[in-house]
């Protein structure tokens, strides 16, 4: 640093100025406080534009192509794929505008299965969509949502029941699911050993959760 008084570097172990004899202070001036803001600010609005020019470059291109599509095999048909799937991407741009990010994990979710219903119905095979790959996609987003939706609660064991008791259906359906497009049968195998554990764990949560002292030495242990 430089000496106030007579503009001479001094090394930073030294509390007076060697020529002058002037006492140092190393305290920094306070920064200004927006600085942060608006750079965050100015980061975010960039972000802003670039997604929206992504957007827009997107769905001009889907729109473009279906009026190639429909010129040339005068009908739309594979240019749907296009369109669907510029809309799936195009709804990440909701992570950005907007501030619930669990709405715009639910949007792109939704996208998601639309894409997949759009490709299954022009590939004229529904099958493995309905039974399968939709529901699927359908339990994972409801297991998300469950367990965001969980967090701001404050019985912990409690959550853990509805978590064990979700997982444990979610099994059972998907199984029946699977088996259903394979064989045609609606029947239950493999799901059945894993339930029988989650439902005996969900109990024991359920009824562990009514008695406050071992909650609290669990949140104490976990830090929760």
């Amino acid at each position: 640093m430089k000496c106030k008084k007579c503009n001479v570097r001094i090394a930073s172990y030294l509390d007076e100025c060697p020529l002058c004899h002037e006492k140092l202070d190393y305290t920094t001036p306070d920064k200004n406080p927006y600085n942060s803001q608006i750079e965050n600010f100015s980061k975010r609005v960039n972000t802003i534009y670039f997604t929206k020019l992504i957007y827009k470059i997107l769905i001009f291109s889907s729109l473009v192509v279906m009026l190639i599509n429909l010129l040339v095999n005068k009908k739309i048909s594979w240019s749907l794929y296009v369109l669907f799937s510029s809309i799936y991407i195009s709804s990440f741009y909701s992570f950005i505008i907007l501030q619930n990010k669990m709405k715009a994990f639910l949007i792109n979710m939704f996208c998601l299965e639309l894409l997949l219903f759009v490709i299954s119905y022009l590939s004229h095979s529904t099958g493995w969509f309905l039974y399968l790959v939709g529901p699927i996609i359908l339990f994972i987003t409801l297991f998300v949502y469950l367990n965001v939706y969980l967090t701001n609660k404050n019985n912990i064991l409690r959550n853990l029941y509805y978590l064990l008791t979700y997982i444990a259906s979610c099994l059972i359906l998907i199984n029946a699911l699977i088996k259903l497009y394979k064989t045609g049968v609606f029947e239950i195998t493999w799901s059945i050993y894993t339930t029988v554990v989650l439902s005996l764990l969900s109990i024991i949560c359920f009824i562990l959760s009514f008695n406050k002292k071992i909650e609290n030495e669990i949140e104490k242990r976990f830090f929760i």
